[in-house]
């Protein structure tokens, strides 16, 4: 009995001493996604590349016929001060770059994030019906709330919702993940910007 109960301390203490630390997502990728704003009354589906080691991100906006509205190819390039906003329109193909004041903000765990939990999107309970995730939150220095749903396997992003003063809730989810990036002329500003 005594070394069960010996046995039942060092596991307590063992469970107690693991820090779960943030995952690393791919450093480039591309995906689907959907962003909703719902202060701005807004949604946009689009085709995002992603590269994380030049700080460069570029949202192409699936066009949409039905709709009575603007679509934009939107380039942000932040691996100079100050940023590089590239935003086409692709109905009146005008163009307009301007320097962006808002930091680079990675899709990733943010780092001293605490560990939620873990949840299956779908179910565990079918082999091959579910993915297995896990979820992040941490409130930053400025008052800024942030959750995010990872894959346990690959860490690849699921859904982020940011929440700041200034851009009020924004949530996006992200579909068709594909690892590395396609076309690495992505990052080239469209011609109508030059």
């Amino acid at each position: 009995m005594k070394t069960f109960l010996l046995f039942a301390a060092v596991c307590v203490a063992v469970a107690y001493s693991q820090v779960l630390e943030p995952c690393m997502a791919p450093d480039l990728w591309e995906a689907r996604v959907s962003m909703i704003d719902p202060e701005k009354r807004s949604s946009v589906r689009a085709r995002m590349s992603y590269d994380a080691t030049n700080r460069r991100v570029r949202r192409i906006e699936e066009v949409n016929l039905l709709e009575d509205k603007e679509f934009y190819d939107v380039l942000h390039i932040h691996n100079t001060e100050p940023g590089t906003e590239y935003r086409l329109n692709l109905k009146t193909k005008e163009c307009q770059k301007r320097e962006m004041s808002d930091a680079w903000r990675p899709f990733q765990v943010p780092p001293n994030s605490t560990f939620l939990g873990e949840s299956y999107i779908g179910t565990g309970a079918v082999p091959g019906a579910g993915v297995l995730t896990e979820l992040w939150s941490v409130t930053f220095d400025d008052g800024a709330k942030y959750f995010g749903v990872y894959t346990v396997e690959g860490c690849i992003p699921i859904q982020e919702e940011y929440y700041s003063n200034r851009t009020g809730l924004v949530s996006t989810f992200f579909f068709d993940v594909t690892a590395g990036i396609s076309d690495p002329n992505v990052f080239i500003p469209p011609r109508e910007c030059m």
